[in-house]
């Protein structure tokens, strides 16, 4: 049983292969490696030359709004907020969860230090994504921040930095698995607070008429 991954825009499909075809898993079973395209312009992607910030680790408890919140120092030196979300969502028809577990404001981008610079930020969401064991293709986004009726894409300009920082860049789980990571947003004009994204584009099962239509799922952030 395959999904055929579509949107409306673009010419590329998203696979997700649910018991045949591509990478294998075991000895047996096999599952589909996922590509897709979207027509959306990643802002960070976009402006190689902009800035963004970068982060670190070390752990410091306070209280934030009724959030806990961690504080470490960034790779620039500067200090750095880990502030608690635990919000999730879920998507019923591909059993697929997110849940948005921690965030970082102003991460402190020494290769994108412009970004702050021009009036930006770089915001860092730590999201813990499990994958439904039905159909394969995985939880690899799109992700956005919203904020004002402008999204911003995820991105991995700092994947780098992150990495320096102690912290891993989010790889989407395949099939029947989970994965813990850091996704990245260049924002260019700085917002009060923002809405974290998770889209499921719209799709069809291969070999049948069953589809599924686009639909997005929100999580307001401190």
């Amino acid at each position: 049983m395959q999904i055929r991954t579509v949107t409306a825009t673009a010419a590329v499909a998203v696979l997700l292969t649910a018991c045949g075809g591509g990478e294998s898993e075991s000895g047996t079973t096999q599952s589909a490696s996922t590509s897709s395209s979207t027509s959306e312009s990643t802002p960070s992607e976009s402006s190689a030359s902009e800035s963004e910030s970068p982060e670190s680790s070390e752990t410091e408890s306070s209280e934030t709004e009724g959030s806990e919140s961690e504080s470490g120092s960034a790779a620039g030196g500067g200090e750095m907020e880990e502030v608690e979300v635990g919000e999730s969502v879920e998507d019923p028809e591909l059993g697929n969860t997110v849940e948005v577990t921690k965030i970082v404001r102003d991460f402190a981008s020494e290769d994108f230090a412009n970004i702050a610079e021009d009036g930006g930020e770089i915001v860092l969401v730590e999201i813990d994504a499990k994958a439904g064991d039905e159909f394969s293709g995985g939880v690899n986004g799109p992700f956005k921040l919203r904020a004002d009726g402008t999204d911003s894409s995820s991105t991995s300009i700092v994947d780098d930095e992150l990495e320096a920082a102690g912290m891993t860049p989010f790889d989407g789980p395949s099939r029947g698995e989970e994965a813990t990571g850091w996704l990245a947003f260049q924002v260019n004009t700085r917002a009060d607070s923002y809405e974290f994204v998770y889209t499921r584009l719209a799709a069809k099962v291969i070999g049948s008429d069953k589809t599924f239509p686009k639909e997005e799922w929100t999580i307001e952030l401190p």
